[in-house]
């Protein structure tokens, strides 16, 4: 299994060695066509661009998709404190079955910006350390200003980039905010190395 930069769809395809790895043995090919593009998302956007710590605070939007299921996995890992939005409740009841640590406290709804008041209260009105962030329009402002200050806006979502929508400055005056995505970790070849053993591991 493995990632490729570009034209994944073919018959034969071009991989770095250091994106390809092996499947285990008790993966079915659809189980580990699931992970690595997913993984590799995270461990770029949260680790090497985030910097996270161990004991920050999260907020994740859409997490019983692919990229939210897995940077619940690696924030638990990394001990962190993890807040994640959902849409409906078979699929909060999901991730509660799949990560029995996360409390009811820990969820939202990713429909509308009542988020935003649960986080503050939940952190008494500090925010989070990072926003993993795949929302778009008053979804997105409202991610924005649960950040902490210092905090890191993790986009990976593109709907807002691909219509040219504006930030104010006065927003980035207080954190940092960055976009990712999987393919992104082939123009600096020292990520490769450092995702690929995390992923590994």
């Amino acid at each position: 299994m493995g990632i490729v930069e570009n034209q994944g769809l073919a018959s034969e395809v071009f991989a770095e060695p250091h994106f390809l790895f092996d499947v285990p043995k008790s993966w079915s090919l659809e189980d580990a066509a699931t992970v690595p593009t997913v993984y590799c998302t995270v461990y770029y956007a949260l680790v090497v661009r985030g910097q996270m710590q161990r004991g920050d605070s999260i907020l994740i939007h859409s997490g019983s998709g692919g990229v939210g299921q897995a940077a619940i996995a690696v924030a638990l890992s990394y001990g962190c404190k993890i807040y994640t939005t959902v849409g409906t409740k078979e699929k909060r009841l999901f991730l509660k079955e799949k990560f029995p640590s996360l409390t009811e406290d820990c969820f939202e709804n990713s429909r509308d910006t009542s988020f935003e008041q649960h986080i503050m209260r939940q952190t008494n009105g500090l925010g989070v350390d990072l926003v993993l962030n795949s929302l778009s329009g008053k979804m997105l402002e409202a991610s924005l200003r649960c950040l902490s200050t210092f905090g890191r806006f993790l986009e990976i979502g593109k709907y807002d980039l691909s219509q040219n929508k504006q930030i104010g400055m006065d927003t980035l005056n207080q954190f940092c905010f960055t976009f990712h995505s999987a393919y992104r970790i082939y123009n600096y070849p020292p990520n490769q190395t450092f995702i690929s053993n995390c992923i590994i591991r």
